[in-house]
């Protein structure tokens, strides 16, 4: 299925903080996301409402809001197999306090 896709104001200076190389593999998969669909990409869900995307070293955590829209919370590098409760929760809160 196919998506529109909104970045909140954090996760948009994250992303910016990557390598072009990061924000290239990045982009390449939110554009398989509103070209082709989800099916295409690396995703799980997590917790609740938050799902993240696979994007070889770097992990983009997201909801799916009405419409087709993946909103995406967080951005970051991965540097573990789990992914860490704090990224998690902050995505949570952010995500909650966008829907509001």
């Amino acid at each position: 299925m196919k998506f529109k896709i909104e970045k909140l104001k954090q996760a948009e200076k994250e992303i910016c903080k990557l390598t072009k190389a990061q924000q290239a593999q990045l982009n390449k998969d939110y554009d398989t996301i509103t070209t082709k669909g989800i099916e295409y990409v690396k995703r799980r869900h997590l917790r609740g409402d938050v799902f993240e995307i696979k994007t070889n070293d770097m992990r983009s955590l997201f909801a799916y809001q009405e419409d087709c829209i993946i909103l995406i919370g967080l951005v970051y590098e991965k540097r573990s197999n789990k992914a860490p409760d704090y990224y998690i929760e902050l995505a949570q809160r952010r995500l909650k306090e966008a829907k509001l």
